[in-house]
């Protein structure tokens, strides 16, 4: 699946930092879909990876900060279950 994502999506999606990629689950999906990125057209190609990664993070594991940033960064284009039926 390929989303277009905004200005404001891209940039709430650069905020994690790329050097903590192996910190844990959370900060490894982020920085795999910053690699994704064409920062240029905003363009993310998303695959089932990714699509079971983004609402299991965002809903599952009583976070406290990562359904709102997965939910600023994917509600407009995935839905608000964030793809998850």
């Amino acid at each position: 699946m390929i989303v277009t994502l905004t200005r404001g999506e891209i940039s709430t999606l650069l905020k994690q930092d790329p050097s903590k990629k192996k910190r844990g689950g959370w900060q490894q999906l982020i920085v795999t879909l910053q690699e994704k990125l064409d920062r240029a057209s905003g363009s993310l190609v998303l695959d089932a990876k990714d699509l079971e990664r983004i609402p299991r993070y965002a809903f599952d594991y009583k976070n406290g900060g990562w359904e709102n940033y997965l939910k600023s960064v994917f509600h407009r284009t995935l839905g608000p279950n964030l793809g998850r039926i």
